[in-house]
């Protein structure tokens, strides 16, 4: 296997999980409460809530990881990291 495409790979997972970390964070100090999980069960979220916090997790989630995996495309493609 490729070792740019391991290096991208690895790159965009910790970039999505660290915007997912930080979102949720910044949802909580924002509203005072935990983000939504999409539990059925949760019937403190409503509808409104809860769609601007999956277009705005989705937007920066996928916007993180683009980045990171252009990023570390480009990095690589340098040569700053030998082929194996």
């Amino acid at each position: 296997m490729n070792a740019q495409k391991i290096v991208t790979t690895v790159a965009a997972i910790a970039a999505g999980f660290a915007a997912n970390k930080l979102i949720s964070l910044v949802w909580k100090g924002v509203t005072g409460h935990e983000p939504p999980t999409g539990d059925a069960d949760d019937g403190e979220i409503s509808l409104g809530e809860l769609v601007v916090f999956a277009a705005v997790s989705g937007a920066v989630v996928a916007f993180a990881r683009t980045f990171a995996t252009r990023t570390t495309g480009k990095w690589m493609s340098r040569g700053e990291i030998k082929k194996a």
